[in-house]
C-alpha cells in the first residue's frame, strides 16, 4: 500500500514538472516572437535610401574607382613602353610640374598677401574673389594692378561724393540695362573691368 502511494506521488511530479516545463517553453517562444517584432519594427525605422539611391551611390563610386583604376593602367602602359632614360626623362618632368604648381600656388599666395596689404594702407578692403583679379604671379604686374585698382577706387569715391554734393540721384540699377556682378567680370580689358569693378563696389561687399 505504502508502495502504491509513492508510485503515485511520483507520476504526480512528473506531471508537475511536464506542467512546468510546457510553460517556459511557451513563455519563451513568446519572448522571442516579441524579440523578433522589435527587431522588423527597428529594421523598418532604420531604412533610409531607397533602392534606385542605393543603385545611384554604387554606381557612382564605381564610376570613381573605374576612372582611377584606368588612369593606373594608362600610367603603367605608357611606363611599361619607355625604356630605362625615357622613363628617368618622364619622372623628371612629372615631378618638375608637380614643383612648378607648388611654387606658382605659394607666389600666388605671397602676392596675395601683398596686395591685400597694399590696399589695407589706402583703406580700401575688398573681398578675396575680388582681390583674386588683382594678383598674379609676377610681383610687378600684381602691385601694378593694385596701384592702378587704387587710383580707380579713389577717383569713383571722389565722383560720388561730388555726385552727392550736387544733389544728384545715385545711379538707376534696376533697369534692363543696369550693370552686374556678372557683367563686369566678363570684361574681358583688365583695364576698364577694374574701372567698372571700383565705380561698383557695392556690387562685391554683397
Amino acid at each position: 500500500m505504502l508502495f502504491k502511494k509513492f508510485n503515485l506521488q511520483l507520476f504526480a511530479d512528473d506531471d508537475s514538472s511536464t506542467s512546468e516545463d510546457g510553460k517556459k517553453s511557451e513563455q519563451q517562444a513568446e519572448e522571442h516572437q516579441n524579440e523578433t517584432k522589435k527587431d522588423e519594427k527597428k529594421g523598418e525605422g532604420e531604412k533610409k535610401y531607397t533602392d534606385a539611391d542605393l543603385n545611384s551611390i554604387i554606381d557612382k563610386k564605381f564610376a570613381e574607382w573605374q576612372k582611377k583604376k584606368e588612369k593606373e593602367v594608362d600610367e603603367a602602359k605608357k611606363l611599361a613602353e619607355m625604356n630605362a632614360t625615357e622613363k628617368a626623362e618622364y619622372e623628371r618632368d612629372k615631378l618638375q610640374k608637380q614643383l612648378d604648381e607648388m611654387m606658382k600656388e605659394k607666389s600666388l599666395t605671397e602676392m596675395t598677401k601683398v596686395a591685400r596689404k597694399m590696399l589695407s594702407e589706402d583703406g580700401i578692403n575688398i573681398t578675396d574673389e575680388l582681390l583674386a583679379n588683382l594678383v598674379s604671379n609676377s610681383a610687378e604686374n600684381t602691385k601694378e594692378a593694385v596701384k592702378s585698382f587704387i587710383e580707380l577706387f579713389k577717383s569713383a569715391v571722389n565722383d560720388a561724393v561730388k555726385d552727392a554734393l550736387k544733389g544728384k540721384a545715385p545711379k538707376n540699377s534696376t533697369g534692363s540695362d543696369s550693370i552686374t556682378k556678372e557683367k563686369i567680370m566678363k570684361v574681358k580689358d583688365r583695364a576698364e573691368r577694374q574701372k567698372l569693378i571700383a565705380e561698383h563696389m557695392d556690387l562685391f561687399e554683397k
